[in-house]
């Protein structure tokens, strides 16, 4: 008995022995430094995965877009809808992101959604401020891509002393690589916008602005960041292109430097 008090006695004291130590402040800007450093590895990836869900559904829409120009091709002879701007300015003051009410409604109709007439990147700039500045104007709806058929007189002037010219498609007969629907790379010396809906993380965007309007000499849009874009042709297919690998093309019929110039 004594023996089992005197272990007890023991344990107690050895008990109290011990010591708690906590952490010192410098171990604790250790460990917060290198939480820093590793989300500051983390975030750049995740930014990055998701431009690329982006560009993904960016590419599935144009596929859409692309089957309901067909299917109104089917019922129409073969046609495809119409690249000219409403009355008064018709076929002869066309612009590249712009299409009349009639072909907005005609394509909206085989689509089901009119959330596939805009990149993913920014539809909701057009669905709001950018679409309703630019219809003011009459001329119908800012797409948020760039339409290629059905437009007149192609090929355009060149530009800004580039030599590339493009062929706008008629008919689901012709050429199945001429190009039918792109991102929109484009900007305009005139309005002083600059659109890039795909950069390296994201769109660039001058706060919620999707134009990147200044009130000083405009900038391309690889200049503002852009990464590239998706380029649709007349045969259903999708891919991508890099800013690189593109040229410059007119994107309005009538206003040559100073209208819209576009990227593909």
């Amino acid at each position: 008995m004594h023996a089992i008090a005197r272990q007890l006695r023991e344990s107690r004291k050895g008990a109290h022995s011990v010591k708690y130590q906590a952490f010192t402040l410098i171990e604790l800007l250790v460990v917060i430094a290198i939480i820093a450093i590793l989300a500051s590895l983390l975030l750049p990836t995740l930014v990055g995965a998701k431009e690329r869900a982006r560009r993904v559904n960016c590419k599935n829409s144009q596929r859409h877009f692309i089957m309901a120009v067909h299917m109104f091709g089917d019922d129409n002879e073969q046609h495809v809808p119409s690249g000219a701007a409403n009355p008064p300015f018709g076929a002869l003051d066309d612009h590249l992101p712009i299409i009349s009410n009639d072909t907005s409604n005609a394509i909206v109709q085989y689509l089901r959604s009119d959330r596939m007439v805009y990149c993913p990147s920014f539809g909701d700039f057009f669905r709001g401020s950018g679409a309703v500045q630019l219809e003011a104007f009459g001329y119908g709806y800012v797409m948020g891509y760039n339409y290629h058929g059905g437009h007149t007189n192609t090929p355009w002037s060149t530009v800004l002393g580039s030599t590339a010219q493009w062929v706008s498609p008629q008919r689901l007969t012709d050429p199945s690589s001429l190009v039918l629907i792109s991102d929109m790379n484009d900007w305009s010396r005139a309005d002083h916008r600059s659109f890039a809906p795909h950069g390296k993380n994201g769109p660039a965007l001058s706060g919620s602005d999707a134009s990147n309007q200044t009130t000083t000499s405009v900038r391309s849009s690889a200049e503002i960041g852009a990464a590239g874009g998706n380029v649709g042709l007349l045969d259903g297919s999708v891919s991508w292109k890099k800013i690189q690998q593109m040229s410059i093309y007119c994107g309005s019929q009538q206003w040559g430097d100073s209208g819209c110039i576009a990227m593909w």
